[in-house]
């Protein structure tokens, strides 16, 4: 019961008023009602807990996917010409080894 404006309202008017209507059956200590329902709830639980263990070995199983590596593009002989004679004229390379690169280059398909 609730006490609204100095009166004592009974719970189903309370509930009447405030749009809400809740009907319960008193539980009996014989009623195996509340067995039932846990039972219920437990193998919903259970089931779904089996399915997710299912799924996840599933995809555990499979392998991953590998991503496709692609060789970068082979630069074109020109670019390395161009590399090459930086090379050169940062004194990075001798003359020597500019000419056995260029012609390792120029001779390449």
């Amino acid at each position: 019961m609730f006490i609204r404006n100095g009166r004592v309202l009974p719970v189903l008017a309370c509930a009447a008023s405030a749009g809400l209507m809740v009907f319960s059956v008193p539980a009996r200590a014989d009623s195996n009602a509340g067995a039932f329902i846990g039972g219920v709830v437990t193998a919903k639980v259970l089931t779904n807990m089996e399915r997710r263990t299912q799924a996840e070995e599933q995809q555990a199983s499979r392998p991953a996917p590998q991503p496709v590596h692609q060789a970068p593009p082979k630069p074109s002989k020109e670019s390395q010409l161009q590399e090459l004679d930086k090379l050169a004229s940062g004194g990075y390379i001798t003359p020597d080894e500019y000419k056995a690169r260029r012609k390792a280059i120029l001779d390449s398909n």
